[in-house]
């Protein structure tokens, strides 16, 4: 399912660059995932104490996903976040 997910990825995102920032926060480190336009893919937090890790992925992406695939939503995350990292281009925040 992950191929899957990924080839509809990269076909919705054929023609842009996907740029990664990163937030050292106080209590979180926050990854944001954008397209040249500033259209948001994906927002990863993970704070500093460990118990909890949040993620939002673009509403209408996971929506799109959701209609084509047989999908979990965590399933969506995880492969939508580590689709972003492998295509990610770093930018400094």
């Amino acid at each position: 399912m992950r191929r899957l997910v990924w080839e509809f990825l990269n076909s919705k995102f054929e023609d842009k660059i996907i740029y990664r920032r990163v937030w050292d926060l106080a209590d979180a480190v926050q990854e944001e995932f954008l397209t040249e336009k500033g259209d948001g893919v994906m927002l990863f937090t993970r704070y500093r104490s460990l118990k909890e890790i949040r993620t939002r992925v673009n509403s209408f992406l996971k929506k799109d996903i959701k209609s084509l695939f047989d999908v979990h939503e965590f399933d969506i995350e995880i492969y939508v976040l580590e689709w972003c990292r492998y295509k990610a281009i770093d930018v400094e925040t």
